[in-house]
């Protein structure tokens, strides 16, 4: 579980860089084209993160379940983890609905577009069309930042457990 931990900080530094560089006009999409492999590592992460925080919280209250699963992070990791959930939001909301025009960059026609399931919203120059790019980036490595956040928070409060730590109280 520790290597997975290293890993969710790992990625999330990554995700955090790769947000803030769509910021500077840089496509991460370009620059680094195996940036998408962070999807994956997000299932990587959260397989141990779900099986773990299943254990711990078995027999409590759901209510009680980011105070159990969490109960051994220090205070600014939990604190980072509800911020980054807030500013993922903030900005799906923002990409997707304001700057994302509610679409996706598409170019399988031989032309590129901005395209909502399979209606064209219009067409898109070069510049649009890597900037639409860069925005999809910066609404996924939100979510990123999210899931590997609250990943390293509980995979770093598992750690911390031990054997002698009294068994957190059933509601």
């Amino acid at each position: 579980m520790r290597a997975v931990f290293y890993l969710a900080v790992v990625c999330l530094a990554v995700s955090a860089v790769t947000h803030v560089s769509t910021f500077f006009g840089v496509n991460p999409q370009r620059m680094f084209a195996a940036i998408g492999v962070l999807h994956i590592l997000v299932l990587v992460v959260w397989l141990p993160v779900v099986l773990s925080c299943r254990r711990a919280c078995r027999g409590n209250d759901a209510k009680d379940f980011w105070r159990i699963a969490t109960r051994n992070a220090p205070h600014w990791m939990k604190a980072l983890s509800v911020m980054l959930f807030a500013c993922a939001f903030v900005n799906f909301f923002l990409t997707v609905f304001v700057l994302g025009e509610c679409g996706q960059p598409d170019d399988s026609d031989f032309k590129k577009v901005l395209r909502s399931h399979d209606r064209i919203i219009r067409e898109l120059t070069d510049e649009e069309f890597e900037l639409h790019q860069t925005y999809g980036t910066r609404e996924s490595s939100g979510n990123w930042m999210v899931f590997y956040g609250i990943g390293m928070t509980v995979l770093y409060s598992r750690l911390r457990d031990t054997p002698d730590d009294p068994p957190e109280p059933t509601s």
